[in-house]
């Protein structure tokens, strides 16, 4: 149950962040706003959850992890009950903002409540569950508040993450003690968590897995933003064959992140990650030269698509996994980073797709391609620092 408790808080963040696309025309119109506008309220929802994120940690190795994370369960769920009530734009977007910080302080505090109570294969085995429904949460969510919007209207979206919220918030009150004793926190303000933050910079390790994770979310990402063009624009399918492709990865990508779960048991996390790499890495690079030589047949396309995203459930549990185990002292902090790198990345992945242009699915390949290269590039150097072993666990 516990695990349940914290896989549910890092899935309400990416859920919340897009979950009501889908009803973007209907809200638009309800509340007499533009486009534009509506595309401000994911915005947003970003700049709230990088701001929870930021404080969530460094207050957490001052505090404690229960009461920060109780607070920040909290304000997600009075956000959302008023994001559902919201009677103009305006309203919505101070909420999202509110809504985010929340979110924010769930994915951070849930991380570091593992972290505190786990280590070794068991940190692993959890991180790639709770890596991988966090990973699949932002691609699902869009196919989420489609099936409600048939039953329902957007405002009702909004209260789905509420009851959401309502149920951690339980769970967090009846099943999560607090797992940070006093004598493992940290005293001190902002510039406590600057000087944490230049340590963490400073281990090579923690910065490489992260930037692996970092980077595989940006190939994810532009898969993501350009994928449903590329599908019905280019291939001609229908957007309901469109979205069975699109459950199809997901269900794909889940999949591999409880295998990995598993695995983890009898392999080391970095075998995991290097073959996910390898899968993932080759799928873009057939997806490119599909782009170019082959006139982007949906033969080429949609293997290349399933081999893209399912095997990153072997790499962002893991990396996270490694990653953590290099910041076990300052976990919340540790734990802020991770997230903050992964949001950054995946944050600007559809905007620099979009500005290349969406004729063709080129741009899109592109920056998947570039999105391998770089992680594949930062795991052979968290490699070459993994000699440094961690005191806390023994694991490099």
């Amino acid at each position: 149950m516990v695990i349940l408790v914290l896989t549910t808080l890092s899935a309400i963040g990416p859920l919340a962040t897009d979950m009501y696309i889908p009803a973007f025309p209907e809200v638009a119109g309800e509340l007499s706003t533009t486009a534009s506008r509506m595309q401000l309220t994911i915005t947003a929802f970003f700049l709230g959850t990088a701001s929870g994120q930021i404080v969530a940690g460094p207050l957490s190795d001052r505090m404690g992890r229960r009461g920060p994370l109780l607070f920040g369960i909290v304000l997600c769920l009075l956000a959302s009950i008023g994001c559902a009530l919201a009677p103009t734009v305006d309203f919505l977007l101070v909420l999202r903002v509110l809504q985010g910080i929340g979110g924010g302080f769930g994915m951070v505090l849930g991380r570091a409540v593992l972290i505190d109570m786990t280590d070794g294969p068991e940190l692993f085995r959890i991180m790639n569950i709770m890596q991988g429904v966090g990973g699949v949460a932002p691609i699902v969510a869009p196919l989420l508040g489609g099936i409600i919007l048939i039953f329902g209207q957007w405002r009702e979206i909004f209260f789905v993450i509420a009851a959401m919220s309502l149920i951690s918030l339980l769970g967090v009150l009846f099943l999560i003690p607090e797992s940070l004793p006093a004598s493992r926190r940290h005293s001190g303000g902002f510039r406590t968590f600057l000087r944490n933050c230049r340590t963490l910079l400073q281990r090579r390790t923690f910065v490489a897995y992260m930037l692996v994770n970092a980077f595989s979310a940006f190939a994810l990402m532009a898969y993501v933003s350009a994928s449903s063009f590329v599908v019905q624009e280019m291939l001609g399918f229908t957007s309901t064959e469109y979205s069975v492709s699109f459950a199809i990865n997901s269900m794909g990508m889940m999949t591999m992140s409880l295998v990995s779960a598993r695995l983890t048991r009898s392999i080391h996390p970095r075998k995991l990650i290097r073959v996910g790499l390898i899968v993932v890495s080759l799928a873009s690079f057939s997806l490119l030269i599909g782009s170019v030589f082959l006139d982007t047949p949906a033969w080429v396309v949609l293997p290349a698509f399933f081999f893209t995203v399912a095997p990153q459930g072997m790499i962002f549990g893991n990396g996270g996994a490694l990653a953590s185990d290099q910041a076990r002292e300052i976990a919340g902090t540790g734990s802020a980073m991770l997230g903050l790198g992964f949001s950054f990345s995946a944050s600007i992945a559809a905007p620099l797709v979009g500005i290349a242009g969406t004729h063709s699915s080129l741009p899109m390949a592109i920056a998947m391609v570039v999105g391998c290269l770089i992680s594949s590039t930062f795991f052979v150097i968290a490699g070459r620092g993994s000699s440094t072993v961690n005191p806390h666990t023994g694991m490099a």
